[in-house]
């Protein structure tokens, strides 16, 4: 296979301003935090780290929601179940060490297929490496152990709406008293002769999303926790995709909405607009919406407080442009490498501290990388001022494999990372994918936080441990046929 920020309302009032006809069918991504898919850019139970995840259903529907978890070398799935969610309903689970390895346990009530393990984080189902280790499928060229679930990231996809027509599933999964009605029957539903395991249609209508979720990373030994909102991405489908559990489908490449709405300025200007953009394949009206040329944050580090920061930078499409199983072993745009234990995108970066001081020369990783500047998984962590950081080497604060360093001069600043000029013959979603028209979005698709913890220790007998997350800031850019003509 070939490889921003309004609500549905104002985006609709402006489409009709426009009088643009096909906003039913327009992808984008809410950043007041309701959609049908969800991104939670990171997890992790590396060192004393464990996450914590929730999924709301804003709505007075019932919800089926394929949950998938993905490693961070290569987002191979390393676990997917469906999720039933009652009429404003919630759904938690914890991400737990496993032996060797991460999985999941739950003391939620919400009907999952399969069973979710309750009770304690002891009873947690483990994550599998049936996906990259040559059980099912090829290799990748990364590591095959169980290790590799350690870290990575989730998305949630709404599948349809649960109604009660002949097999009475809504009520099925509907609470009382705190508890649904009858999750054995949803259960059988899809075993041999099940109502949906004969068709997948019954009792699901169009997706309508209202789904809103969030990410912890829990160290209950350090005394710290940062909690971060998931991506929200509306208007995915406009029909229902209901799947079996443990399907690969749906994906985040299985968008019907194959027209994306995006607010980005042209290379000349400082003034976004909005750009319509219809693509031959819906991962790449996804992509659009993610795609930035900059991303920008802060860093603490050291001081009185002995602080540490870190960076989480995910890709949440790379996969279908890199993967040999996705892509028939060749890379495509906006990226540059198929993964073969990394895929490479070169990078270049800005460093300044508080009083607008940058260093002289390039700014390079440490120690020197193999690969140079280049951010080389599907999600990684960036450290700074961490000297022995890098991949394979645990960091400070995530204790990630996946790590690289920034050696910046100052205890305190901010930091941006140029995602297109390191590359500008490949870093851009090119005219090409497009149907007609010539918008161009420069950069690479990316989501991620800088978590910081500061630690003093033990206080006049008060352990004074602390963190903080904050999203990314991105800068983005829509260059019409790669030139300096404003998309529209």
């Amino acid at each position: 296979m070939k490889r921003t920020s309004l609500t549905t309302a104002v985006i609709a009032g402006i489409a009709g301003v426009a009088g643009i006809s096909n906003m039913a069918s327009a992808v984008y991504l809410n950043q007041d935090g309701l959609g049908q898919v969800l991104i939670y850019p990171y997890y992790t139970v590396r060192g004393d780290n464990t996450t914590l995840l929730t999924v709301v259903n804003t709505t007075a529907q019932g919800k089926a929601v394929k949950v998938r978890f993905l490693e961070a070398y290569d987002s191979r799935e390393v676990l997917d179940f469906n999720l039933y969610l009652s009429p404003h309903d919630v759904w938690t689970a914890g991400v737990v060490p496993v032996g060797d390895g991460a999985g999941v346990w739950t003391n939620d009530n919400s009907c999952t297929v399969p069973t979710v393990p309750t009770g304690s984080a002891a009873n947690a189902y483990p994550f599998q490496t049936y996906a990259y280790d040559g059980t099912i499928g090829d290799t990748d060229g990364g590591p095959t152990d169980v290790d590799r679930t350690n870290e990575g990231y989730v998305e949630l996809i709404e599948m349809g709406t649960v109604v009660n027509t002949d097999d009475g599933s809504l009520a099925a999964i509907t609470h009382s008293a705190g508890v649904p009605a009858n999750c054995a029957k949803v259960n059988a539903a899809w075993g041999d002769g099940g109502y949906w395991a004969t068709s997948a249609t019954a009792d699901i209508a169009a997706p309508t999303g209202g789904l809103f979720g969030d990410g912890a990373i829990i160290n209950v030994p350090g005394g710290t926790i940062s909690g971060y909102a998931a991506d929200a991405i509306d208007q995915f489908y406009v029909i229902a995709n209901h799947t079996a559990p443990g399907s690969l489908q749906p994906s985040i490449a299985s968008a019907t909405s194959t027209t994306s709405y995006v607010f980005a300025p042209s290379p000349s200007s400082t003034t976004p607009t909005l750009v319509t953009t219809t693509y031959a394949a819906g991962i790449d009206a996804v992509s659009s919406l993610f795609t930035a040329d900059w991303i920008y944050n802060e860093y603490w580090t050291a001081g009185g407080t002995a602080a540490n920061s870190e960076w989480v930078v995910t890709f949440p499409t790379k996969r279908f442009y890199v993967d040999p199983d996705q892509t028939g072993g060749v890379a495509y745009q906006p990226f540059d490498a198929v993964f073969d234990g990394v895929s490479c995108a070169p990078i270049t970066l800005a460093t300044y501290d508080r009083e607008e001081k940058s260093p002289v020369g390039t700014v390079n990783f440490s120690p020197s990388p193999t690969h140079g500047n280049s951010l080389c998984y599907e999600a990684q962590v960036v450290a700074f001022n961490q000297g022995t950081v890098k991949p394979g080497v645990a960091s400070a604060v995530l204790d990630s494999v996946l790590a690289t360093n920034i050696p910046v001069p100052s205890n305190n600043g901010w930091v941006g990372i140029d995602l297109y000029d390191g590359a500008t013959s490949t870093h851009y979603l090119p005219a090409t994918y497009t149907t007609a028209g010539a918008n161009v979005f420069r950069g690479l698709p990316v989501t991620g936080f800088w978590v910081a913890n500061l630690v003093n220790g033990n206080v006049d007998g008060v352990l004074s441990n602390y963190s903080a997350l904050f999203r990314h800031k991105l800068h983005r850019v829509c260059a019409y046929a790669n030139g300096t003509a404003a998309c529209s």
